[in-house]
């Protein structure tokens, strides 16, 4: 049996007395190790002479869709939990970066919310667009924004006190010392510079404040996503969680693209920047996840001249493009201060608040499927010209 082979050759590997608790061992690489939700990981944890208070474990799972840990094991130790039953995937852990990657309004939400090209009138980055709704919209009222990002600066006055610190994934300050996360909190759910003006935005903090960050973060982000997603699903005035992502890795991954499909499965809605390399989408996790006949919205972005962002990531993954040049949104600097940012991590927000918008007004969409039909319906097909510097 499976399970018997894997006590042989863990007994080889291992000493016999498990290591203290504060013993770094070496030869070891950090693994993300993902099980089945049947699996208990305490056990698979002992059976390495370790335990979720060691310092080689960064981070346990233990969700409702999937299981496991992340930690610094040994390739034979990597080799044998292969082999064991419920163990879904062993891989080393890889790094993700933020998918922002020009600073250079916000026009994005008259474009969203109009028929028609936005007539730039002065500064592309001026605030004196037109966002227009229906006057029956609660503007995502109810609805949980799970931003999984660099943190929010939760003082800054387009949050009025709607965000929340959801999960850090580091020992730091819990608040958003980079950036990214509390501009694309703000164009989703911003008092003014925002689409969901009314729902509540979480910070899931798997960005370090350096800007890079890990699969091993990334996989306790979605762990905290699904934990918190079923406990509020049970509450009265639980409406509907949506995940907004501009985060990326250099490659596909299995163990990455698997976890995340694990979001819509529960019911929780996704919006995926597309990327911001020029090429495919399909070729990197995680919007290799996604596109046409999938569940998650992966997005590209498009400038105010209505055209395709000259370095957004396209192909059959992207679904739709949204406004992701010259984006205004929450800064840093205090809390009225605004910037200019520019890539499909600013185009994301705007669908993550769309979603946001839509399954807080129309409870017949509720699943992720019904949701991103709706948006796919809504998107002028032909509406965008060809890629043009913003």
């Amino acid at each position: 049996m499976k399970c018997t082979t894997l006590l042989t050759l863990l007994s080889a590997a291992l000493a016999a007395a498990a290591p203290s608790p504060h013993l770094r061992r070496r030869d070891t690489k950090e693994y993300d190790v993902l099980a089945s939700p049947s699996a208990d990981v305490a056990a698979l944890l002992s059976r390495l002479g370790l335990s979720p208070a060691n310092d080689g474990v960064f981070a346990t799972f233990d969700n409702a869709r999937f299981r496991g840990f992340s930690g610094a094991i040994t390739e034979d130790e990597a080799a044998a939990l292969r082999a064991a039953d419920g163990v879904l995937s062993v891989e080393e852990a890889v790094e993700m970066a933020p998918q922002a990657s020009r600073s250079d309004a916000p026009w994005g939400l008259q474009r969203i919310s109009s028929e028609g090209a936005v007539a730039v009138q002065g500064s592309v980055t001026a605030r004196n667009y037109t966002y227009t709704w229906d006057d029956a919209s609660t503007l995502g009222e109810g609805v949980d924004i799970y931003v999984m990002d660099s943190g929010i600066y939760l003082e800054h006055e387009e949050f009025a006190g709607r965000a929340t610190m959801g999960f850090n994934f580091y020992d730091d300050a819990p608040g958003d010392r980079y950036g990214h996360g509390s501009h694309c909190a703000g164009t989703a759910g911003g008092e003014t510079v925002g689409v969901a003006t009314n729902a509540n935005l979480i910070a899931v903090k798997v960005i370090a404040d350096a800007g890079g960050g890990t699969s091993s973060g990334y996989l306790a982000g979605l762990d905290y996503i699904l934990t918190t997603h079923a406990a509020r699903s049970t509450q009265p005035d639980f409406v509907a969680s949506v995940v907004s992502m501009s985060l990326s890795f250099s490659t596909v991954l299995a163990a990455i693209d698997n976890s995340t499909r694990e979001l819509p499965a529960a019911g929780i809605h996704l919006a995926i920047a597309a990327g911001n390399t020029y090429d495919d989408a399909c070729t990197y996790s995680p919007t290799s996840a996604g596109g046409p006949g999938t569940p998650i919205v992966v997005v590209g972005a498009s400038t105010a001249a209505d055209a395709i962002l000259w370095f957004s990531s396209s192909g059959p993954c992207v679904d739709v493009y949204a406004p992701g040049a010259d984006v205004v949104s929450a800064g840093l600097a205090g809390p009225a201060a605004y910037v200019a940012d520019s890539g499909t991590s600013m185009a994301a927000p705007h669908v993550a608040g769309l979603l946001a918008v839509f399954v807080g007004d129309d409870g017949a969409l509720d699943s992720p499927e019904k949701a991103k039909a709706k948006v796919v319906e809504i998107a002028r097909a032909g509406a965008l010209a060809e890629r043009r510097m913003a």
